[in-house]
């Protein structure tokens, strides 16, 4: 049984109904409808017909049908097609539930019926590939497919295993038919029973079971399976984002006869075969011969191997089979291109499927093609497969150039497969990504997102909102706009949008032409992607950061490194992908992928470490430049607060981060300052004026600067108030230094942040002490001074935090808007002021983060906090569970709400720390200390009591076992566990507390930062100011965020610098990755397996090299020995010698050992015209091996058939049969009327009326599809010119110049061909030339082939040459050599005219333009003719 294994995804399955109706309208049976008894006899003995079935197997009307009365048995005429009765699911009997799919076909099936079933109906995809195994198929398919199930997690339904078996030969195929359709059919395997029959192998998932009407035929399923296999590798498949037809190849394992047939068939059809060496029988027989010349695969060699490989069958091998698989693996072995023998560990080939993909690059190389098309086949093999190895070595050689522009459509691929091994490589070939990156590529690449991606989703659900807002019932296209919608969500509000939303349709972006690219891919034509209306497409800004954020937002950790190395703005880039990631981790549900995304944005996090260390150790102010460096490319936003926002505490943490934080945080003091020198010129400002405070020196711009000028001349280069810098031309700046004068002191001292923080300190804890005093000493009924000092004071912080919301929407300090509430009476006013109070005293915690010593006890505290609140909620449960049983057990029918929350909650709060309520045992119980109505509102009620002695009644001992249990859950187990989480949480956070701190100092330096100078209350004066500023003069607002926008040209060196220290650090990495112990020893290990490789490259090509000197050595052995005969041929002739005593010469060509050489440069004999199949019919040659061609060499076996067709649209052909008497009308050698009959090659033999083949036989007798016998004359001109460049000059290749040649397809043909055919009587141009050419241009052309030169004249080896009659052709070279030949304008404006059903083109001349083999003969002596490459 032949094998199919594709690897396509299953569908949903039609309806069974649909199959009942579609299956025999459309799919056919074949019966006998005439019983004729044959000689041979059943397997039981009985009688059988002559196409093996039993008398009561056939139809009813078929024993005696009156019209075939007295007739042989005819298969052609004898056996009818009719509609399937076998169709449907079919079950193995005790080998479970599984089903699969059956249909009994009809031989003569067309391809595109069972394609459109298994697609269609079985509901298969189109495969990816089809490996069709032949052989030995049963066990290695079986196992195969069992193998891979259990070693891997792909779904069994991914491989499906589709077996072809002859209908005749099936044992038990009794149970599969069902005119309706078995659904399922129950199939039972019984091996030991089925004789020479065979059973259905369980390992398929569908079967097409081929019926020729025969029973007990092997075979019959060839045929129909060679077609099938060619229909289905002319389809398209999209794998992996490249369109690329179907790749099929053949793997042979084993095998007999029809092995051999199949193997045939494949290379008839172009098809590359996988011979699986070691593997027995047919398998072996060509691998062993495939090596050799084919003049040395004679009858006696494939005798000699079938007698050791197929010992047990050997007897079964007649002599004229012997001659047929002779002939049939010359012809294998002569198509070397499609042949890959495959034996594991040979070369350092270890997997089968590197085996297969090397046939299809072979066959693919080998391929007749039209420019570069087989290049492009093969790349796109390769990405399909995945095999860069492969790729790198025979692809990417020098024997084809590749232009970045041709890589485009599979660069997009790679991306979109995530195949980035593939991507490294294309960039390493040239691709640039600024070409590579248009709109419409990254819009075609969002389009193809993987479904499960969570970015994906995120997409969609922004479209459906769109798609509600519109109230459109269409999903809306997906636009750049809605990307940049979803990363704003994850990069956050302070970058502005990536991708702005075009206007009118239109996108800012700039246009650049691109050449022209053709591919589809998935659906979809790249073409659009790189060529629009006008020729012209819209790149994008920053294409490095677009592929970067596709990459990463898929969580391709191996793409997005790959993409990061190209980038420039690398460390914006790198805290970006970690911030992104991070919120992508938040939402995501699947963990695995949480922890990669986590991970990766660690990775990312450490690169920007990595690189900003560089940078920091090369130069420190240009380090800390790149911190507050105003990014266009990601959303006009800085490293540092992508830093802050991405929460990398890492990265903030860094050195030479908190060295610039430190110097903000300075201002224009130096940090050598000790805080108590500050203070005291805080208190004594003239102080300032002496060497007690030490300034920065800045740089001082122009000329005309003078300390008192300083607020006009000189800029501040300092971080944060260098906006002012870019506005001054690089040229106007000089570098000196200048000291600072008085008022510049003054007010560098008092704007510095750190100064204004002490200001703010002090000025905080007068006030708080103000406050304490007039709540403690000083409230009256009518607000002293005092209390209205507090009120102004209230104000302006209330306006401060006003400002700083206003500024920066996400800073803090909306808690003391409590303090604006000012009291309506008295008592309730001063509690609440009491409240704010607290409020105001805590927020000393949020002031005091910045000192080293306490901010980082502060954020321990912080974090325990949170630690409480999870406590609170466990300590709830117990508390509320244990007061309502005791309040339920002790009081009855509590009313009062207080009292009820004060029984439940406070007092059981208490119990905890050893208030234990007296009355709760009874032993201390007193009545006086309760009410026993419950009316005393300033007491609790009474506990049950008895009416008598006013005792409690409560059962005293489970409230004391309440109470236990109680007290030590609480006090033993949830407060131990409370000190356990706060151990736990200090530790956790002492580790990183300098981490945590560092971090969190930032928001106190920028606060203090942009904050006026003037402490509260004076800060209203600045307010004021404020006010006026905006109000009146309507200034712009001036953000003191930590921000610098530079200039183009001062921002392209800094990215510069940045781009080369980031090439520093990762080859930094690279080397620290190769003195990894491990990876040493991998390396090691890939080294000596490479040299180990490359060793026994080195003796093979040694031994190859022995080889061919051996063969030259023979062919000058050769050429001697024929030197010799003809002097010996010419004395003879001469009379010097009778012939005696003559020396033994060398052998003939044919009888030489040529073993040494593996490529014949061309065949002895004619190789076309002995092709099995004759052109254009059903017949068969009989084989002819090449040592059998000569008419001299005896054949006693040959039995050629007799075919010669009637052509009925001729008027001159010779006559149809092969009667003597219409033969002898015939004059050879000579004119015969209007008919040539001479040969070109001399006078020609002629046996029983016949001409013989001057070049030998070819297995077929008659004229066949030509229309005289003996030869038919025609004409091939050869039209070329010169391949030229757009300035006229002259293309070259091997430094040889390259042609263009003339060729043609003509209608109901598949293959292009030269401008010629064959030439009727007494005309002088052949028919096909003349519908070329228009009719007033024929005197010309043959005044043009006049000049011409002849290259070839007499035999051509065509496929329609018989025995009887041959082509004899002249061909001849008509070459215009300058590019402004008249002739040839001429010639090409009259073939502008041509017949619209003909196809014309000048085509690039070299060995694998797609024409006929003896076309191409003819092209290559032109090319040899005028020296050109070929």
């Amino acid at each position: 049984m032949s094998d199919f294994e594709v690897v396509p995804n299953l569908q949903q399955s039609s309806s069974s109904e649909n199959l009942i109706s579609w299956i025999p309208e459309n799919i056919r049976k074949k019966e006998c409808t005439y019983f004729v008894e044959s000689s041979q006899t059943s397997d039981s003995g009985r009688i059988v017909c002559e196409c093996g079935y039993l008398r009561e197997q056939h139809l009813d009307d078929a024993a005696k049908p009156p019209i075939f009365l007295g007739k042989e048995w005819d298969p052609s005429r004898h056996i009818q097609e009719m509609p399937t009765d076998a169709f449907g699911d079919i079950r193995f009997t005790g080998l479970g539930q599984k089903t699969g799919k059956y249909v009994r076909v009809s031989s003569d099936t067309p391809p595109r019926v069972i394609y459109h079933l298994m697609t269609q109906h079985w509901g298969l995809d189109a495969p990816n590939l089809l490996i069709s195994v032949t052989g030995g198929a049963k066990n290695f398919v079986g196992e195969a497919v069992r193998d891979f199930i259990l070693s891997c997690s792909h779904k069994e339904g991914e491989i499906v295993t589709i077996g072809i078996a002859t209908w005749g030969t099936v044992y038990n195929r009794e149970s599969l038919v069902c005119p309706m359709g078995g659904f399922p059919a129950e199939y039972v395997l019984d091996e030991e029973n089925q004789g020479s029959l065979s059973c259905l192998d369980s390992n398929h998932s569908h079967f097409i079971l081929v019926d020729d009407g025969t029973h007990g035929k092997y075979g019959v399923e060839i045929p129909l399976r060679t077609r099938l296999e060619k229909f289905i590798s002319e389809q398209t498949k999209v794998k992996g984002g490249v369109a690329i037809k179907i790749p099929i190849v053949c793997v042979v394992l084993e095998g007999g006869p029809g092995t051999l047939d199949t193997i045939y068939n494949a290379i008839t059809n172009g098809t590359p075969c996988v011979i699986v060496e070691g593997s027995g029988r047919v398998a072996d027989v060509i691998a062993q011969v495939a090596n050799l010349p084919v003049a040395k695969i004679t009858i006696a060699l494939i005798q000699k191997k079938l007698s050791v490989l197929f010992q047990d069958t050997y007897e079964l091998f007649t002599e004229s089979k012997l001659v047929e698989w002779t002939k049939k693996i010359q012809d294998i072995v002569r198509s070397r291109q499609l042949l890959t023998i495959f034996r594991e560990g040979k070369y350092g080939q270890q997997d089968v499927d590197v085996a297969i993909l090397q046939a299809l690059f072979k066959a693919s190389r080998n391929q007749d093609h039209f420019g570069r098309e087989n290049w492009d086949h093969q790349l796109k093999l390769a990405v399909a497969w995945n095999r860069v190895d492969i790729a790198r070595s025979e692809i990417f050689t020098d024997d084809h150039d590749w232009k970045p522009s041709d890589l485009h459509p599979v660069m997009a691929a790679a991306l979109i497969s995530n195949k980035p091994e593939f991507v490294k490589l294309f960039l390493e070939q040239g691709v640039r990504l600024k070409d590579f990156v248009t709109w419409d590529t990254l819009v075609y690449l969002y389009d193809n997102l993987a479904p499960s991606c969570l970015f994906h989703s995120k997409l969609q659900k922004v479209l459906l909102e769109e798609r509600e807002h519109t109230a459109g019932s269409k999903m809306p296209r997906l636009q750049m706009h809605h990307v940049s919608q979803v990363l704003r969500e994850l990069l956050g509000c302070s970058t502005q949008p990536l991708y702005p939303k075009p206007k009118h349709t239109e996108r800012p972006r700039l246009s650049i032409p691109v050449p022209h690219i053709k591919l589809n891919v998935q659906g979809s034509s790249l073409r659009s992607l790189y060529k629009r209306s006008a020729g012209r497409v819209t790149f994008t800004m920053d294409p490095v950061r677009d592929l970067l954020i596709w990459a990463v937002v898929q969580n391709r950790r191996e793409l997005a490194e790959i993409i990061w190395a190209q980038s420039q703005d690398c460390m914006a880039a790198a805290l970006a992908c970690s911030k992104i990631l991070k919120e992508l981790a938040k939402e995501e549900e699947d963990t695995d992928t949480t922890d990669d995304m986590l991970a990766l944005a660690e990775e990312y996090e450490h690169k920007a470490i990595g690189v900003f260390t560089d940078c920091y150790r090369k130069d420190e102010e240009r380090a800390q430049k790149l911190l507050t460096r105003v990014s266009e490319a990601w959303g006009k936003t800085t490293c540092l607060q992508l830093a802050l926002e991405a929460k990398n505490m890492n990265f903030v943490s860094h050195g030479g981060v908190q060295a610039f934080l430190t110097k903000v945080w300075w201002g224009k003091l130096s940090v050598d300052n000790g805080l108590w020198r500050v203070i005291t010129c805080m208190l004594f400002f003239p102080l300032l004026y002496t060497n007690l405070i030490t300034f920065r020196y800045f740089w001082q711009l122009g000329h005309t600067g003078t300390e008192a000028g300083l607020s006009s001349s000189l800029t501040l280069c300092w971080l944060g108030e260098a906006a002012e810098l870019t506005s001054i031309p690089a040229s106007s700046r000089e570098k000196r230094l200048q000291p600072l004068g008085c008022l510049a002191r003054l007010r560098a001292f008092f704007t510095a942040p750190i100064v204004i923080f002490l200001m703010n300190i002090l000025s905080y804890f007068t006030f708080l002490l103000l406050f304490a005093y007039v709540l403690m000493v000083d409230f009256q009924p009518t607000p002293s001074w005092r209390e209205y000092l507090i009120y102004f004071w209230l104000f302006s912080l209330v306006c401060e935090e006003t400002r700083q919301l206003l500024y920066d929407p996400d800073g803090l300090g909306i808690v003391k808007m409590a303090s604006l509430l000012i009291p309506s009476t008295l008592y309730p006013g001063r509690i609440v002021l009491s409240l704010a109070f607290i409020i105001f005293c805590l927020r000393l915690m949020h002031i005091f983060t910045v000192s080293k010593t306490l901010g980082p006890k502060i954020i321990i505290v912080k974090r325990m906090m949170k630690d409480v609140f999870f406590f609170l909620f466990l300590l709830a449960v117990w508390v509320v569970s244990f007061g309502v049983a005791k309040q339920a057990i002790l009081i009855h029918n509590e009313e009062r709400v207080e009292w009820l929350f004060r029984g439940v909650v406070y007092h059981s709060y208490l119990t905890i720390f050893g208030q234990i309520p007296s009355y709760i045992d009874g032993v201390n119980f007193n009545i006086d200390q309760c009410s026993p109505n419950g009316t005393d509102p300033y007491k609790p009620k009474c506990p049950e009591t008895n009416a008598d002695n006013k005792k409690p009644i409560f059962p005293e001992w489970l409230t004391v076992i309440l109470l236990c249990l109680y007290l030590l859950f609480t006090n033993i187990l949830l407060l131990n566990l409370l000190i356990a989480m706060f151990n736990y949480t200090f530790q956790q956070v002492q580790e990183h507390t300098d981490q945590i701190w560092k971090f969190q100092r930032h928001d106190l330096i920028e606060e203090y930062h942009g904050r006026p100078p003037a402490p509260p209350p004076l800060i209203l004066l600045n307010h004021l100011q404020l006010l006026l500023r905006r109000g009146l003069l309507r200034q712009p607002a001036t953000h003191h965020k930590l921000k610098e926008k530079l200039e183009k040209n001062e921002e392209a060196a800094l990215l510069s610098w940045e781009m080369y220290l980031k090439e520093n650090y990762l080859q930094h990495q690279q080397c620290q990755e190769k003195q990894n112990t491990e990876q040493m020893i991998r390396d090691i290990a890939q080294r000596v397996d490479v040299l180990a490789e490359l060793l026994d490259l080195d003796r093979v090509k040694r031994t190859g090299v022995v080889e061919q000197r051996l063969g030259s050595l023979e062919d000058q052995v050769h050429q001697s020995a024929q030197a010799l005969r003809w002097m010996m041929q010419a004395l003879r002739g001469n009379g010097f010698s009778s012939g005696e005593d003559v020396p033994p010469v060398a052998l003939d060509t044919k009888e030489m050992d040529l073993e040494g050489k593996h490529e014949e440069s061309q065949s002895p004999y004619h190789v076309l015209a002995r092709n099995l199949l004759y052109p254009g019919s059903h017949t068969l040659r009989f084989p002819v091996p090449d040592e059998k061609v000569p008419w001299e060499v005896d054949f006693p076996l040959y039995d050629p058939p007799a075919y010669s067709a009637d052509h009925k649209d001729m008027a001159v052909q010779d006559p149809f049969s092969l009667s003597l008497e219409s033969l002898l009308k015939i004059n050879y050698n000579t004119m015969d009327g209007l008919i040539d009959r001479q040969s070109f090659h001399g006078l020609y033999a002629v046996q029983d009326g016949l001409p013989l083949n001057p070049m030998g036989r070819t297995g077929l007798r008659g004229r066949g599809r030509l229309h005289c016998f003996g030869p038919n004359h025609a004409l091939h001109p050869v039209v070329t010119r010169w391949r030229r460049n757009l300035d006229g000059s002259i293309i070259r290749k091997s430094l040889k110049k390259m042609l263009e040649v003339l060729v043609a397809q003509y209608p109901l043909s598949d293959v292009w061909a030269l401008p010629g055919g064959s030439l009727e009587p007494g005309e002088t141009l052949p028919l096909k030339l003349k519908w070329i050419l228009r009719r007033e241009f024929w005197p010309q052309f043959q005044n043009l082939l006049k000049q011409g030169t002849e290259v070839h004249k007499g035999y051509l080896d065509d496929p329609r040459n018989t025995d009887n009659a041959w082509v004899e052709t002249v061909a001849i070279s008509v070459h215009f050599d300058t590019q402004n030949d008249v002739e040839m304008k001429r010639l090409n404006s009259f073939l502008q005219g041509c017949d619209p059903e003909l196809c014309i083109r000048w085509q690039v001349l070299d060995k694998r333009i797609p024409l006929h083999a003896n076309h191409k003969e003819l092209l290559h002596k032109v090319s040899t003719l005028l020296g050109a490459y070929y």
